[in-house]
């Protein structure tokens, strides 16, 4: 039998051949792991959180029913959600200026064509504005039956990646139940997808309405509208079922 120690002369012959077999088996199982490891993993959206950098933004804060600012370009506009620092609305920080011009400072939260600002605390100030606010661009797009999966606005959009699932679920709840916006991830036929934000029949904030409905797969028949590029679904929570 041949004996062999690790720090001594050169294997003989027939150890050399079996160690490399070994090697070699080893290098195969630990590709063929790893393959099968990272076909179970999904791809993750194309969502971002500009942590640490802070930017200036103008335009018509609104609240319709959550905090937005609808900021006004040559050709059309752009929407953009408001939350406050970590788990909290923005309602508190915009109060005085919903209707009005007002410039403020924060950071971009962007996931597609949707997107949020992190209003910083004491940033927010009014601008004057000559004439009466501009209106708001409204179609509506009628009665429909969605389903999709109600998220917290702010994660999904790019500050946790993926912000949706059962494992986000906790977080989701406590940002929704702080005033962030609730949306309804929706898969779109040619297979984008899209946040539609969640409010009452009469346009009411519902955020306090569903514990048990967030992070699960969920039907509904709400009233669907179009406002400056974001959809909104308008329907009662107590109609909202679960699909499982």
């Amino acid at each position: 039998m041949d004996f062999y120690v690790g720090y001594g002369s050169p294997p003989p012959p027939r150890i050399r051949r079996f160690l490399r077999r070994v090697a070699a088996g080893a290098l195969l199982a630990a590709a063929a792991a790893a393959a099968l490891i990272a076909s179970g993993h999904r791809e993750l959206p194309a969502a971002h959180f500009e942590f640490g950098h802070v930017r200036s933004f103008e335009g018509l804060v609104v609240a319709d029913p959550y905090p937005s600012l609808i900021v006004r370009r040559e050709k059309g506009s752009s929407r953009y959600f408001l939350s406050g620092p970590g788990k909290s609305g923005a309602d508190d920080l915009v109060r005085s200026v919903v209707g009005r011009t007002a410039a403020l400072e924060g950071t971009l939260v962007h996931r597609e064509d949707q997107a949020m600002i992190q209003v910083e605390p004491g940033s927010v100030v009014p601008r004057d504005a000559s004439g009466p606010p501009p209106r708001i661009a409204e179609t509506d797009l009628g009665e429909h039956y969605v389903e999709g999966e109600i998220v917290g606005s702010k994660c999904y959009l790019g500050v946790m990646n993926p912000g949706s699932g059962i494992t986000h679920r906790a977080c989701a709840a406590v940002c929704i139940r702080g005033g962030v916006p609730p949306l309804l991830d929706v898969r779109h036929r040619d297979g984008r997808r899209e946040g539609f934000v969640l409010a009452g029949p009469r346009g009411e904030a519902v955020g306090n309405r569903l514990e048990g409905l967030i992070a699960t797969p969920v039907g509904v028949t709400g009233r669907l509208v179009r406002k400056e590029g974001t959809t909104f679904l308008f329907a009662d929570p107590a109609d909202i079922r679960r699909l499982r």
